[in-house]
């Protein structure tokens, strides 16, 4: 008797473990729904003289579809890329991104994309889908998540990080 109620605790142990996973990734994958994106301001002290700062072999490198987030940019349009997650699923060197979701944006986006044509693909992204992608895998509700400035901010650094330079 004594047996089964160890081996009862051992699994809602591991039931709880997994629905508390769950509810973790479920809350990172989808985030607050009906609310907008939340955006954190994140301050990092310079060294002080007494710490030894060293460059690892392999730093600043991210594992597959990681976003790497060292020395990215302050700018308004690059801290909604990686605030709305935008390199877990697309590749942009400017962003140090490496996600295979989506098309790679150094490519995807030609020199005849301008700040208006991507505002529509980030508000409208069936619109204009990328040869060998799906429709409806990126977020369709970009355009109620995102004020009109956040939209144009992001599309004005793709423009400016890849080939649709103005």
């Amino acid at each position: 008797m004594r047996r089964q109620g160890w081996k009862r605790m051992m699994i809602e142990a591991w039931a709880f473990i997994a629905v508390a996973a769950i509810a973790f990734v479920g809350g990172l994958l989808i985030g607050d729904l009906g609310s907008s994106p939340k955006t954190e301001t994140v301050l990092v002290a310079a060294p002080s003289e007494s710490e030894e700062v060293e460059a690892t072999e392999g730093e600043g490198e991210t594992a597959e579809g990681e976003v790497a987030t060292e020395g990215a940019s302050s700018e308004p349009g690059a801290q909604l890329f990686i605030s709305n997650g935008c390199g877990s699923c697309h590749t942009l060197a400017a962003a140090g991104s490496t996600g295979e979701v989506g098309p790679d944006l150094n490519e995807f986006l030609a020199p005849d994309d301008d700040t208006a044509g991507v505002e529509v693909m980030l508000v409208e992204p069936d619109s204009e889908l990328a040869e060998g992608y799906p429709p409806n895998v990126m977020p369709q509700n970009y355009g109620e998540t995102l004020s009109k400035s956040e939209v144009h901010e992001l599309a004005e650094y793709l423009v400016a990080n890849t080939p649709a330079k103005p």
